[in-house]
C-alpha cells in the first residue's frame, strides 16, 4: 500500500487539486491504522480521464458521487505497512515517520517543512500561479495523529486531549507568509 497520507507529493495536491483528510491512530508499539478520504471534483475527475488508479494503489475503495471522485482509505497494520511507499523513493515526496520511543510512546513526525521549496517552483511562473490560485481556492489537506493522549504537538490538540491536527489550505501554500513547519507530535498508545 502506498498511503498517500505518508508519501505526499507536494505537486500532487495541487496539481490534482485532491483534498486529502487523514488520521493515523497509533495502536501500539509497532501498529496503526490509516483512515480517511482524498477526493477531486468530479468534473476535475471527469477531464483527467476518469482514471480510479489514484485509488487502486492506495489499498483505497473507490466512491463516485455528483459532486466528488473519492478514495476512502482504511488501513491497519505495522509501521513499515502503513509508511510504505510502494519502494518509489520519490524525492519529491515528503515522508512521514513513526517511530517507537519507549514504554508506550510513539513519534509522528511529517515533514511539512520540505514542501517550502518545491512551491518556489511554482511561484516563479505568475500565469501558472494565477490559475493554479484560482483552482485550489477552498480545498485543504488535514493530517491528524490520534492515539491514548497526547504529550506534545506542534499542531492543534483536539479537547479531550487524544488527536493533534494540522490543516493546510492548499491555495495559502502557494503564498505562504511563513515557511511551513513541520508536523511533529508524540502520542501515547
Amino acid at each position: 500500500m502506498r498511503a498517500i497520507f505518508l508519501t505526499l507529493p507536494a505537486a500532487l495536491a495541487l496539481t490534482a487539486c485532491i483534498e486529502v483528510d487523514m488520521n493515523v491512530e497509533v495502536l501500539g508499539e509497532d501498529e496503526a491504522r490509516v483512515t480517511g478520504y482524498m477526493q477531486m471534483q468530479r468534473q476535475m475527475f471527469e477531464m483527467s480521464g476518469q482514471d480510479t488508479s489514484f485509488c487502486d494503489e492506495d489499498g483505497g475503495t473507490f466512491v463516485l458521487t455528483d459532486t466528488h471522485a473519492r478514495c476512502e482509505i482504511d488501513k491497519t497494520g505495522s509501521f513499515a505497512e502503513i509508511l510504505d511507499d510502494g519502494g518509489a523513493g520519490n524525492p519529491q515526496e515528503i515522508q512521514a515517520q513513526l517511530v517507537h520511543l519507549d514504554s508506550n510512546r510513539v513519534r509522528a513526525l511529517m515533514p511539512l517543512s520540505a514542501m517550502s521549496g518545491q512551491m518556489d517552483e511554482m511561484a516563479s511562473d505568475p500565469q501558472a500561479m494565477a490559475m493554479a490560485q484560482q483552482m485550489l481556492a477552498g480545498l485543504s489537506v488535514t493530517f491528524s495523529v490520534s492515539g491514548e493522549s497526547i504529550d506534545s504537538t506542534t499542531g492543534t490538540l483536539s479537547e479531550d486531549g487524544t488527536t493533534a491536527s494540522v490543516t493546510l489550505e492548499l491555495d495559502d501554500l502557494l503564498t505562504p507568509e511563513a515557511p511551513l513547519q513541520d508536523f511533529e507530535t508524540i502520542v501515547r498508545y
